[in-house]
């Protein structure tokens, strides 16, 4: 982990973009920048960093991207995670184990966002929910 020279360039471009204050950023942007700049860190994660903050100088966030994986492909931990429900290695799960799997998920769905996605995601005939389509609607609804 680390921040590369590149990642310091976004950083500071993108703390300047969000600052609330001169060299501030404020919490209610905090997710944004860490993002910009190629974390993916949880909600959680977010709120114990913050604690009872207001803002956050570049630095703050340098130390807390300095613990983060940078630049990770959303749709491989994604399909990874599938991968575990796809025994035959067909690329497709049964839609009501799908189901089960995102009332599961570490940040969980609520039921009407799990019915939304179950509504918006393609079901064949079968009953099966191919990786592809799903990851396809993930990216396209983030």
């Amino acid at each position: 982990m680390g921040l590369s020279p590149e990642d310091k360039i976004v950083l500071a471009e993108a703390c300047k973009l969000h600052e609330s204050a001169p060299n501030q950023v404020s919490a209610a942007q905090l997710a944004e920048v860490v993002r910009i700049v190629g974390a993916n860190p949880s909600d959680e994660e977010l709120e114990a960093f913050a604690g009872n903050k207001a803002t956050f100088s570049v630095n703050d966030i340098a130390n807390f991207l300095e613990r983060q994986l940078l630049h990770q492909d959303p749709t491989k931990l994604l399909k990874d995670s599938f991968a575990i429900f796809d025994a035959e290695g067909t690329g497709m799960i049964d839609a009501s184990e799908f189901r089960q799997v995102l009332g599961g998920l570490g940040e969980r769905f609520h039921s009407h966002e799990i019915e939304e996605i179950m509504r918006r995601t393609e079901v064949d005939n079968d009953g099966k929910i191919t990786y592809d389509d799903f990851i396809q609607f993930a990216v396209e609804n983030k």
